[in-house]
């Protein structure tokens, strides 16, 4: 079990529930480029158009772009040769973000999983009601919970597992449905799940199954974790 690589005189620190992140010199295209790997696992081609509801102190949000943040040389835009939006979470931009997808071609929305029914609501008010269905991919990304799945919701394509404090990120897969905790980021013991490239609080996996190396061809030196339904989950 190798030791967490320690961020040396950090120049970007987050406060998340539940500890701090702290990056340092290079970490941050580490983590881009792990980002754009989440999404590639989860079928967004390169090429692609991402739009990201999401705060701007979420590493899914300024992780985006080298033109959103200092000190990132290539963001998830400059490595799927894509374009990148970044669109707020709050209720008030939220309600905005209809008229944006009316106008704009994009092929993936993510969404934090808690604005998703005030997104919903806004596109069936507005009469854009199967505008996500007609012409992106959504994926909903959720915390320690996957989110129980509702008819009124949009539906998303992929799910992806966001814990702030231990900067998992884990994608769902487009081949086996579970969620891959990537070889060389994550390293599983029993149920605690540590961050390999970062100092950062262990994750006690509370719910779910966990599936050791050779599981999925997709990533075959990756834990993966599948999740039981909640109510009608996933």
């Amino acid at each position: 079990m190798e030791p967490p690589v320690p961020a040396e005189n950090p120049y970007l620190c987050f406060d998340v529930p539940g500890g701090r992140l702290a990056f340092g010199a290079g970490d941050l295209d580490i983590w881009a480029e792990h980002l754009a790997w989440c999404y590639r696992m989860m079928g967004i081609p390169d090429g692609a158009t991402i739009a990201v509801q999401d705060f701007g102190s979420s590493p899914i949000s300024f992780l985006g772009s080298s033109l959103l943040m200092p000190g990132l040389r290539r963001g998830v835009a400059e490595r799927i040769d894509g374009r990148f939006i970044c669109l707020d979470a709050s209720a008030e931009r939220v309600t905005l973000t209809p008229a944006l997808l009316a106008q704009l071609a994009v092929d993936a929305l993510v969404i934090r999983e808690d604005v998703l029914e005030l997104l919903s609501a806004e596109l069936h008010k507005k009469g854009f009601a199967d505008l996500a269905q007609r012409t992106m991919k959504t994926i909903v990304v959720f915390g320690d919970e996957p989110p129980a799945l509702n008819p009124a919701r949009i539906p998303p394509s992929r799910h992806l597992m966001h814990v702030e404090s231990a900067l998992l990120l884990a994608p769902q897969c487009v081949k086996c449905e579970c969620f891959h905790l990537r070889e060389g980021f994550y390293d599983v013991a029993g149920r605690m799940i540590r961050n390999l490239r970062m100092p950062a609080p262990t994750y006690d996996l509370s719910r779910g199954e966990l599936f050791p190396p050779s599981h999925c061809a997709e990533g075959i030196r990756d834990w993966c974790i599948g999740w039981s339904p909640r109510g009608r989950g996933m």
